[in-house]
């Protein structure tokens, strides 16, 4: 079964980062979190990221969807 980690991060970026017609920042700023976090997240399997429930929560809120939606969708 996979890490929990790295469906969450697999699932974003799959999802909402590969998608994304912009710039790495822009689709930061439009998340409400830090590029650094959207670089991690894009490059999890490398840096073995873990994110957090808050920078996870800003980006479901600029999603429209709430924490129980996004861990229904991930279906791990």
């Amino acid at each position: 079964m996979q890490d929990i980690k790295d469906a969450i991060c697999e699932y974003i970026k799959q999802r909402w980062i590969d998608p994304w017609e912009g710039s790495t920042r822009s689709f930061a700023t439009a998340h409400d979190v830090d590029e650094k976090i959207i670089r991690k997240i894009a490059n999890y399997k490398e840096s073995s990221y873990s994110i957090s429930v808050s920078s996870l929560e800003k980006m479901c809120t600029a999603r429209e969807i709430t924490l129980e939606l996004f861990f229904k969708a991930i279906q791990r």
